[in-house]
């Protein structure tokens, strides 16, 4: 049973953000997979920051989604 602690933090109707929570993470634990700081994750959720392509396509594979998906 996950820990209630942890449970996915929503930042926003973004397509990271969206995927991210169906897919039942935290931003910490897609940070983790990607090799990343959550912080990064949650720029990308509030749209401050955009990623590149092939961030796009890293983001993808730690989620187990096609990277076309994430691109609104």
């Amino acid at each position: 049973m996950p820990d209630p602690r942890k449970a996915p933090r929503h930042t926003g109707d973004s397509p990271i953000a969206k995927a991210r929570l169906a897919a039942g993470l935290t931003q910490e634990q897609l940070a983790a997979r990607m090799g990343i700081t959550q912080k990064a994750i949650t720029n990308w959720e509030r749209g401050a920051r955009n990623p590149k392509l092939a961030t796009i396509r890293k983001i993808a594979d730690a989620l187990g989604i096609d990277w076309t998906s994430l691109i609104d």
